[in-house]
């Protein structure tokens, strides 16, 4: 390796930005992030024990072991998350510490039980209330009774120890973020490219096994590789889980700038913001996925055998065209302007020739089958014009996103432009959630203040602060949410008791000693904190021995390490034992209930979707029934802008917090009102279903804006070409569709909202259902599926009579001997062959999009039943 190789790759390693296709891999690993974070979190803990105790620092700190641990549980996995929570956190605490000073000085200090109680009570009720985020609002309540105990049980403390705490704090995460941005920075900004390039070219992957499986002649074998594309599409799924949460982290980093620094040699070729990467990979990911669902369900009949061989060497060529320039995006090397707009060309030219040859091998086909008096199914035709639509549309995607394309900005960035509505109903609406959970918040907090304020209850558990502590620690949004927090805290401070109690044995009272022993430890739990199953108890398990052997270095032999380890494992059994019983009996929000509305939300979106683009249809193709459209959309205003893709972010969000809510769900008590335990299995089947068809749903907005490039034709089109037959008349039977597709959403929403908590329906919602019903209800459900599969098939059978009307429109002409290019009139027309294609495509979508709706409800029917009836009870 050259000189600069070997820089570059040092500079990429140190600062976590890599290529996928970087002979260095071995080190762009999760192994080797997770073991930078570790050399982060103990290069942090020395740096702040050095200042805490090494310096003049110390004599003017009366907690001094707080300012290691506070760094270390700001130290987050990103730069950018590492200053957000940091920043969160200072704009909390600046103007409590001011509220805390000001009672100090007008005497109303925590000396008495009546004061004492009500300051802590208010200042926990403002502070759950007021931050929104849950790491912010534990580490501000953390502030908060480490205030109270302190004060109420030593009245010796200055009038300024509100600040003298808050300079801790800052101390610390002034620590944390020092750390972050200079030893092994990960910015979130750099793991968002590397996932973008990583996506990418995983992305390409499928493609290619996609394409492979199409060409196959076997319908095994092309099952083999399509299921070889299935496992590398959840590793591209895999990979995009966290990039919401990047991209919210990423706002506090000078994103575009570290873009420009390490990408400037690609700056000619592709130069996107971390949003439009973001959707130009989601974007794709649906297309490459609507592939993988068509060969899945292509019939691999003489039809398909006939059309692949022609189109073979076609679809290798755009296939290797378009792997070049997916290389130009992601790799290392430089790539000159000039050969790149060849690439571009290339896969233009390449795509050209493809629909060419595919018009060519439908004209055969369509000959074959007027001189053979055989039938062409319906299916078929609309399957490759589908599988087509989408090639082209990966092309458009490809060539849009690079800095050669002049309608680049306005098919990326036609977000920006779009003004946001203000709901002034939402913005006035009283958040009665939040305001429950701060209720909550502060009457679990009072009852955790009895262990300090209690003289005999805190003089057997030490001054009470640790019974208090864990129960601002462990409180969450959710019962589950709070259980599985209160299951990790649980196991780190066992795991962390432990070591502290061997640190202990090792240096006794000795700092140094005690520092060094910790220093491994800590590494080991900063590496396993970074995995999914070890997060929260990871950070318990580290700190704890901090605290504990940190914590009693002032008291000496006075208090025995073994018997300070077993009071504090003592506490925290005693806190969480009463955290579990407030948290179920006091306003109790279950992860289940925030489920079913997270649910209905999603599910109302998909609903307002499917009516807008039946709108949308409906004026498309002039229509004189588009009265019956809930939405009416001004076709000049959305020319060639996607309304779908203005949900997608919030889509993914929704979906990632669904996926969270199951988990702490299975950990809730919903043997209580359920007739059969929670079925995780049968939730994540639906979290995916939901999935399936917005991705159904974004091929259908992807069809109608192709068709709307060509609005001013369309009725010239419909009315006009190969006798009024080229494109089907379907108005009534996609009415009928959008209608029942609209009932069944309704259906599935009713049923959640039916089956909530009585505490939810009764304080969140105001409203109070009760099961009387369930035969009924479940009857009406049934009825709904299947007429909804009925509508599907009239679908398909009103779709092969207008194809039939087609070919023998086609076989009339042929018998004038008329040649077959002039009598098939859109092989000759660019434009015609393009509403076609896509008009094709469209139906093809949206009977996809009904089949996943009705798996969809399949699903939900299944829950019901499981959760309201005793069919599924266990032995």
């Amino acid at each position: 390796m050259s000189v600069p190789t070997i820089s570059q790759t040092a500079r990429h390693f140190y600062f976590n930005y890599h290529y996928p296709e970087s002979t260095t891999s071995c080190i762009h690993t999760t192994f080797m992030r997770q073991i930078q974070f570790g050399i982060q979190d103990v290069i942090c803990f020395l740096i702040a024990g050095f200042l805490a105790y090494e310096t003049k620092l110390i004599q003017h700190l009366s907690l001094e072991f707080l300012v290691p641990m506070i760094s270390i549980l700001c130290l987050q996995s990103t730069f950018g998350s590492t200053l957000a929570g940091c920043y969160r956190i200072t704009l909390a605490l600046i103007p409590l510490s001011l509220f805390l000073f000001l009672i100090q000085k007008l005497g109303l200090g925590y000396h008495d039980y009546l004061a004492t109680e009500l300051f802590l009570l208010f200042t926990s009720f403002c502070i759950s209330y007021g931050c929104s985020q849950v790491p912010t609002k534990k580490m501000t309540l953390l502030y908060n009774v480490i205030y109270f105990g302190l004060n109420f049980s030593r009245p010796d403390l200055p009038i300024t120890f509100s600040f003298e705490l808050l300079g801790i704090y800052i101390s610390g995460m002034a620590i944390a973020v020092f750390v972050s941005l200079i030893i092994f920075p990960i910015f979130a900004t750099f793991d968002i490219e590397n996932r973008f390039n990583y996506s990418l070219s995983k992305l390409q992957q499928m493609y290619v096994l996609i394409i492979q499986a199409f060409l196959c002649h076997d319908k095994t074998r092309s099952h083999m590789l399509l299921t070889k594309a299935s496992i590398v599409q959840h590793m591209i799924e895999k990979a995009l889980t966290p990039m919401q949460t990047r991209l919210a982290d990423a706002k506090f980093e000078p994103s575009r700038l570290l873009q420009r620094l390490f990408n400037h040699q690609h700056l000619h070729v592709i130069d996107l913001t971390l949003q439009e990467q973001e959707n130009l990979i989601t974007s794709l990911m649906s297309h490459v996925s609507s592939l993988h669902l068509m060969v899945k369900n292509c019939s691999f009949n003489d039809f398909h055998h006939d059309f692949t061989c022609e189109l073979q060497s076609s679809l290798l060529h755009l296939n290797s065209c378009q792997s070049n320039i997916i290389s130009s995006f992601i790799s290392s090397s430089s790539v000159t302007k000039d050969d790149f707009i060849y690439q571009v060309t290339n896969l233009q030219d390449a795509f050209s020739s493809l629909r060419s040859t595919y018009i060519l091998a439908g004209l055969h086909r369509i000959e074959h089958v007027l001189q053979s008096a055989t039938t062409l199914q319906s299916e078929d035709s609309l399957s490759h014009a589908f599988f087509l639509f989408h090639l082209e549309a990966i092309v458009r995607l490809l060539t849009q996103v690079t800095t050669n394309d002049n309608n680049r900005k306005n098919t990326i960035n036609s977000k920006k432009n779009q003004k946001k509505k203000i709901n002034l109903n939402e913005h006035f609406k009283l958040p009665w959630t939040r305001l429950l959970s701060a209720v909550k918040s502060m009457i679990i907090i009072g009852v955790g203040s009895i262990f300090i304020l209690v003289p005999s209850l805190s003089k057997t558990f030490e001054n009470g602060q640790l019974i208090l502590i864990t129960l601002c620690v462990t409180q969450g949004d959710t019962v589950g949410g709070a259980f599985t927090t209160m299951k990790m805290r649980l196991i780190g401070t066992l795991l962390g008791s432990i070591w502290a109690y061997i640190t202990y044995l090792l240096a006794h009272n000795d700092t140094y000693k005690t520092m060094g022993i910790l220093t491994p430890w800590i590494f080991i739990f900063s590496y396993l904190k970074l995995l999914p199953n070890w997060g929260y108890t990871a950070a318990v398990a580290t700190f704890t021995p901090i605290a504990i052997n940190l914590g009693r270095l002032p008291y000496g032999d006075a208090l025995p390490g073994g018997n300070y380890v077993l009071l504090r494992i003592e506490e925290s059994f005693v806190g969480i034992t009463i955290a579990v019983i407030l948290t179920l009996f006091i306003f109790p929000t279950f992860a289940i209930d925030l489920l079913k509305d997270n649910i209905q939300t999603t599910l109302k979106t998909c609903q307002q979707s499917i009516v807008s683009m039946h709108s949308i249809y409906d004026q498309l193709f002039h229509h004189d029934h588009s009265h019956e459209s809930l939405i009416q959309l001004d076709l000049e205003e959305q020319k060639n802008e996607s309304f779908i893709s203005t949900q997608r972010n919030s889509f993914y969000s929704l979906i990632n917090v669904q996926r969270t809510l199951v988990e702490h769900a299975s950990l809730e008590p919903t043997f209580w009102w359920m007739k059969n335990a929670f079925s995780t299995k049968r939730y994540n089947i639906l979290v995916q279903k939901q999935v399936h068809i917005y991705n159904m749903l974004h091929n259908i907005d992807a069809t109608l804006i192709r068709i709307k490039e060509y609005s001013e034709n369309i009725e010239h089109l419909q009315l006009n070409v190969a006798g009024g037959h080229l494109l089907p008349n379907l108005h009534r039977e996609l009415s009928d569709l959008s209608r029942q597709l609209s009932d069944c959403f309704h259906l599935c929403t009713s049923y959640f909202i039916l089956t909530q908590t009585r505490f939810h329906q009764l304080f969140r919602q105001c409203i109070y259902s009760h099961n009387k019903l369930i035969s009924t209800d479940l009857a009406k459900h049934e009825q709904c599926l299947i007429d909804l599969d009925q509508t599907i098939h009239r679908l398909h059978v009103q779709h092969q009579i207008g194809l039939n009307r087609l070919l023998q429109h086609y076989l009339s002409r042929l018998s004038e001997d008329e040649s077959g290019h002039s009598v098939i009139s859109y092989t000759n027309s660019n434009e015609a062959e393009s509403v076609f294609i896509a008009y094709y495509a469209l139906y093809y979508s949206t009977t996809q999009l009904t089949q996943c709706v009705l798996t969809l409800g399949e699903t939900v029917h299944t829950i019901f039943e499981l959760e309201t009836t005793h069919l599924y009870r266990h032995f």
